[in-house]
């Protein structure tokens, strides 16, 4: 589903946070996100790095306050060298 097929109504709220990959001991990567709007559904967002994010993992987004909530890519598209935009749903827990 693309951000433009959400079914619920986004928020432009253009804000920093960090997509979180748990690793299998006590460490995780941090890749730093650029959120764009944000709907009940999931998140719209812009990555700027080199990392290919996978659409088969399960992140947590981590708010600058420290909250998070765990999301899962559905889509990406590279705009640029370097950046990619994205699509992320929430995932219940």
């Amino acid at each position: 589903m693309s951000d433009e097929q959400r079914r619920t109504t986004r928020s432009p709220n253009f804000r920093y946070a960090k997509l979180v990959l748990p690793d299998a001991g006590e460490g995780e990567q941090v890749f730093p996100v650029i959120l764009r709007d944000t709907s009940a559904e999931g998140v719209g967002a812009m990555y700027i790095g080199k990392d290919d994010l996978s659409a088969t993992e399960t992140y947590f987004l981590r708010d600058p306050e420290g909250d998070q909530r765990k999301v899962r890519i559905v889509w990406t598209k590279q705009v640029a060298d370097f950046v990619q935009m994205m699509g992320m749903v929430f995932v219940d827990e």
